[in-house]
């Protein structure tokens, strides 16, 4: 069977669920890579801040990581916060399926969660997404969540 996709990119805010489910989807998935956006800035972009602008290079240096990984014939799973239109359209071109996980009941998570304490340049505070359209995932922290990866595991 082919692969309808050569990689799958998460986004969404953080406490959203990206990290779990990339890694639960890496681990049926054969010859796949995580890159998560937190690695990438901790370990590459070390030189950015969390600017708009910032996060525009950030994401297009993943973006170039994910490339990198196809051409070896591997799989990348992406994760990061901030997501817009043009990378959506990047993506597409070579093959990265775009989905934004949202989580059930945010703002309980809001109220506990470090990121959105007392920060500026804070996506999903300061920072809003563009709009575009793109498959959408909800983590409503169930087993009903853990379905939904197995369905999407069955279009890549």
């Amino acid at each position: 069977m082919k692969k309808k996709f050569k990689g799958i990119w998460f986004y969404g805010l953080s406490g959203s669920g990206k990290t779990y489910i990339s890694k639960a989807i890496s681990k049926k998935i054969v010859d796949s890579v995580i890159v998560d956006g937190d690695n990438v800035r901790k370990l590459i972009s070390y030189d950015l801040g969390y600017s708009r602008k910032s996060r525009e290079i950030q994401i297009k240096r993943i973006l170039g990581i994910c490339r990198i990984i196809i051409e070896s014939k591997k799989i990348p799973i992406a994760s990061s916060v901030y997501f817009n239109r043009e990378l959506s359209l990047m993506c597409k071109k070579v093959g990265i399926l775009p989905i934004k996980i949202d989580r059930k009941n945010f703002n309980k998570v809001i109220k506990k969660h470090k990121t959105y304490k007392n920060k500026k340049n804070v996506v999903g505070k300061d920072i809003s997404y563009s709009k575009f359209q793109t498959m959408l995932l909800v983590n409503d922290n169930t087993s009903n969540f853990k379905k939904k990866i197995k369905i999407l595991l069955k279009k890549i």
